[in-house]
Parts: structure tokens; C-alpha cells; sequence
């Protein structure tokens, strides 16, 4: 387990003097987190299934203790080392400390884009450009690390995620290729040739890293990259879609041909799911063990038994439901273009909490304790009250 008191102390070294008791007093929980309660990905974890617990509880109502302007469209928000990092469509990586919002760094990197977000392992943020150019950064520091160009292609919409010493990622243009990159000095560990590299943020779980494209879904050995399996529905075509790792399955969207529940150990096809829009479904256990999938489609929340797709509630909200929803302990939360936040009951649908950020919720995470909501260039971040 991080030392995180250790690291909020260093953090609120580098900027303007702060109360930090007075912080203590009122964001506890991240004192006591555990790596486990870190968001380091897409979707909360590198298998973006979308679900996180945290030790302490998390209940409504909840309370806004602190929102940031950056002056930018943002990325979604990466939670870790007591710090909460987004990328800018001005080409730039920040770092904000948890507890407070106060900007510990800002850094300018090569053509980072809002829309690829960073990934987070070790001590280390990653972040990758929309011309293939993928960078490390101290996390607690922002000092860069190294970069590395990413090769024989020129089409980068895959945001990275990172685990285990390797970053993943992939690229399109020529074909399409997924990347594992050592994350101590940014050497090429393999690269492996899919069809076609665009828009799929490779999950990782169960031994395998996991990528989707139009009627090819492929997991490949995380270390040597060696395919282990390959689902092949008869076509190919552009445009991906990230896969979620959950309980030993796969679940795929595919624009072209349908949303499909895959083995995870042999890639035999174990039926279809609800379909999200796009937006990845996240995926959560009650308190009673059952297990649910929560996904957003055609303007409403919808929560189903994983195992057989009966639905067990739905939620329309304000009729203007944007984002990709995430379950935080018996949470769910989901964001509205209207600016809402909302938190519902994961077992009933019950809504819980709301509050307003002031515009479009385009962002959700959740770790240390703190709820981070990404509306347009504003962070805003919750915690229970």
C-alpha cells in the first residue's frame, strides 16, 4: 500500500501555503485509501468496467468541496498519488490536488488531446498525442520521463492504459497496430498487427489485453504479446469501440453487427448485452451479491442482471443523460448535458443525490474517496457530507 499521507504532504509542498488541517478535517478518506481506490484509467481501471469501493463507504448526499475552471476542453479525470490529472485540448497534462483543487503542475506535451485521456501506473502518468507521440511524467512532480513515437502509423484515438510495467495503446491508418510500451524507459515491449487500431482503449484482466473493432475482437498475451484468441464475425471496417473486462467476460459493442458477451479464457461468444450508445457500461455487485450492468442508451440509465439481461430499473432523469456511467459502491452516477449530476440507489434506481456543475457533464470518475465530475473545462469534485 502507497503511503498517501506522504504524498499529499509533498503535493502541498509545491504550491501556495494551504490549511491542510482544515482540508483533513473535511476529505478524510483519502488519508486511508489504498491503491486499490486509485482511478488510473478509462472508466475508473484498465479493464473499464467502470465500478470502484472504497473501504470508508461512499453515501449521499454528497458535497462539492472544491471545482477548478482550466480554461480548456478536459479530458476524463485520472485519480491517484492524492492528485487528480486531465488532459487540455491546449496540448497540456495538470495535476490538481485532491483535497483542495489547488494546481500542483501544469505541463505542455506533444499534441495531447482532450479526447485521449492519461493512464496512471507505478508512480508514473502517460499520455498519448493525436500524432502517436506517448510520454511519461512523475506523477507527484509532473517531471517528464521519456517519449516515444509511436510507429508505422499516423491515426491515434485509442487512450492508453497501463499495468504491470507496459503501457497499451493503438493506431490506425495503415492497417492498425496495438503498442505494449515498457513504461521505465519507453522501449517497444511488441506490437502486434489488428484491424483497424481506431477508438478501442485496450481493457486488461484474466490474463490478456483486450481490443474491438468491426467484427474482430482479439485478446493478446499482455507480456509477449502473443494472440491468444481472435472472435472474427466475417467483416472488418473502421471505427472501434472500447471493450470492458468483468467476471471473466468480455463485453463488446459493435456498431456494425451488434453488442456481444465473450468468454474471456477462450473467446467463445456467451451471448449479447444491452447496447450503450457507445458509451461502455459499467458493471457493479450490490450488497446482496447480485450482479448488474448499468448502461446509457437513447437518452436513459438503464440497469440489468448480468447473467440474464433482465432489466431491473430505469432512469431518464432530465431527458438530457450524456455521459457513461460509473458505480461507486451501492452508487450509481451519471451526468446530464444540462450540467445535473445524479447518484442513484445501484440495487432500485433510486435517486439519492443531485447537484448542478453550471454546464454539460461530459466526464465521470471516482477514487480517493472523491467523486471528480469533468464538465466541459471545469473539474468539480464530491465527497459524502
Amino acid at each position: 500500500m502507497r503511503n498517501l499521507l506522504r504524498v499529499v504532504v509533498s503535493a502541498l509542498a509545491l504550491i501556495a501555503p494551504i490549511d491542510f488541517a482544515a482540508a483533513v478535517e473535511r476529505h478524510p478518506v483519502v488519508l486511508g485509501a489504498s491503491q486499490a481506490e486509485e482511478a488510473v484509467a478509462y472508466q475508473i481501471n484498465p479493464a473499464h468496467s467502470g465500478n470502484i469501493t472504497f473501504a470508508a463507504g461512499f453515501a449521499a448526499p454528497l458535497k462539492q468541496i472544491w471545482a477548478k475552471n482550466l480554461g480548456a476542453t478536459l479530458s476524463y479525470p485520472v485519480i491517484a498519488d492524492g492528485m487528480v490529472f486531465v488532459t487540455a485540448s491546449d496540448n497540456s497534462v495538470t495535476a490538481l490536488n485532491v483535497l483542495t483543487g489547488a494546481q500542483v503542475y501544469k505541463k505542455s506535451v506533444g499534441g495531447a488531446t482532450s479526447t485521449l485521456g492519461p493512464a496512471y501506473d507505478n508512480g508514473k502518468i502517460f499520455v498519448l498525442g493525436d500524432g502517436g507521440l506517448l510520454s511519461s511524467y512523475t506523477s507527484t512532480t509532473g517531471r517528464p520521463g521519456w517519449s516515444a513515437l509511436m510507429p508505422n502509423q499516423w491515426s491515434f484515438s485509442s487512450a492508453p492504459s497501463a499495468m504491470n510495467g507496459f503501457v497499451y495503446t493503438g493506431g490506425a491508418g495503415d492497417g492498425g497496430t496495438l503498442y505494449a510500451v515498457n513504461e521505465t524507459n519507453g522501449a517497444m515491449a511488441w506490437m502486434q498487427g489488428v484491424a483497424n487500431g481506431d477508438d478501442s482503449s485496450p481493457a486488461i484482466g484474466d490474463g490478456g489485453v483486450y481490443v474491438s473493432y468491426p467484427c474482430q475482437y482479439y485478446k493478446f498475451d499482455p507480456v509477449s504479446g502473443k494472440l491468444l484468441w481472435l472472435y472474427n464475425n466475417g467483416c472488418d471496417g473502421g471505427g472501434g469501440n472500447t471493450p470492458v473486462y468483468f467476471a471473466g467476460r468480455v463485453y463488446v459493442q459493435d456498431w456494425s453487427s451488434g453488442n456481444y458477451t465473450l468468454d474471456a479464457k477462450t473467446g467463445a461468444l456467451k451471448g449479447s448485452f444491452a447496447a450503450s450508445n457507445g458509451y461502455p457500461p459499467a458493471f457493479g455487485v450490490d450488497s446482496k451479491g447480485h450482479k448488474f450492468s448499468v448502461s446509457f442508451n437513447s437518452g436513459t440509465l438503464r440497469a440489468w442482471n448480468v447473467s440474464t439481461q433482465n432489466i431491473y430499473w430505469s432512469f431518464a432523469g432530465d431527458g438530457q443523460l450524456s455521459t457513461a456511467p460509473i458505480i461507486v459502491n451501492d452508487m450509481v452516477i451519471e451526468g446530464s448535458a444540462s450540467g445535473e449530476v445524479y447518484a442513484l440507489g445501484l440495487a432500485k434506481g433510486r435517486r439519492l443525490w443531485s447537484a448542478n456543475t453550471g454546464s454539460a457533464v461530459t466526464h465521470l470518475s471516482a477514487g480517493l474517496g472523491t467523486l471528480i465530475v469533468i464538465s466541459g473545462q471545469t473539474v468539480t469534485a464530491y465527497v459524502p457530507g
